[in-house]
């Protein structure tokens, strides 16, 4: 076992060695996450859960930068392409200014691409719906998402 040998050998090849030379190599299945099957199963359990009863729901997906928080979204994202889930997402970045907007911005900008998809007859329907739930409130969108 390479990794084995890696680790228990550090000692001595870290002593005396000023040079990088390469001591075994790792090879990672592509697609593949690793360590990370709780978190992926979690948010498969969460995803499968909405709807359940006519409603709909959102999760947010939070911790502290370079985690992977987005690479396993990505994956569960793949991994509900075949499902009924209408699964979208957008990226809080706590360096912009203008704080959660354009994270909403790309989730809905993600969500009518999907509607478009679908054909029109569902773009109508999705229309109707919206309507419905949002009244007079229509200019709120409209002025925060053109």
């Amino acid at each position: 076992n390479e990794l084995y040998s890696m680790i228990t050998d550090l000692e001595s090849i870290m002593r005396g060695c000023y040079t990088q030379r390469p001591v075994g190599q790792l090879q990672f299945a592509h697609g593949k996450l690793h360590g990370r099957d709780n978190h992926v199963l979690g948010l498969m359990g969460a995803c499968r859960r909405i709807g359940l009863h006519g409603e709909s729901k959102m999760i947010l997906v939070s911790g502290y930068s370079g985690e992977g928080k987005s690479t396993v979204v990505k994956h569960v994202k793949e991994m509900l392409e075949e499902t009924d889930v209408c699964f979208i997402s957008g990226k809080f970045d706590q360096l912009q200014q203008a704080g959660p907007l354009p994270a909403i911005h790309a989730a809905l900008t993600e969500y009518c691409n999907y509607i478009v998809d679908q054909g029109p007859q569902n773009i109508l329907d999705t229309k109707k719906a919206i309507m419905k739930e949002i009244k007079s409130d229509v200019e709120v969108l409209t002025a925060v998402f053109p």
